[in-house]
């Protein structure tokens, strides 16, 4: 099988937020080896996993409310995306403060 591969573009992410506030950003799968079926984002060490809504065959979108209860400081986001066929794809982290 071949190894999945692509270029993860997030333009317009936000870099902080607020608890109770809402962050919207979309992602951009360029030159990606086989049909992109999901976009995954994680934030492993508190149980976020969420499914990106699927805009198009290349741009995936998020809309996510920041817990009113998240602590302050700087999170670890992991974001990957997955061919038709299953196949995980390479992971791009990106760092989110909640202030």
């Amino acid at each position: 099988m071949a190894n999945f591969n692509y270029n993860l573009k997030i333009p317009d992410m936000p870099r902080e937020g607020y608890p109770g506030s809402n962050v919207n950003f979309k992602v951009i799968v360029d030159d990606a080896s086989a049909p992109v079926s999901k976009v995954y984002l994680s934030v492993g060490m508190y149980g976020v996993f969420e499914v990106l809504k699927k805009e198009n065959d290349t741009t995936f979108s998020l809309n996510y409310y920041i817990p009113y209860d998240a602590p302050r400081g700087n999170y670890d986001v992991s974001l990957w995306a997955v061919s038709e066929s299953g196949e995980k794809g390479p992971v791009t982290n990106v760092t989110f403060r909640v202030v």
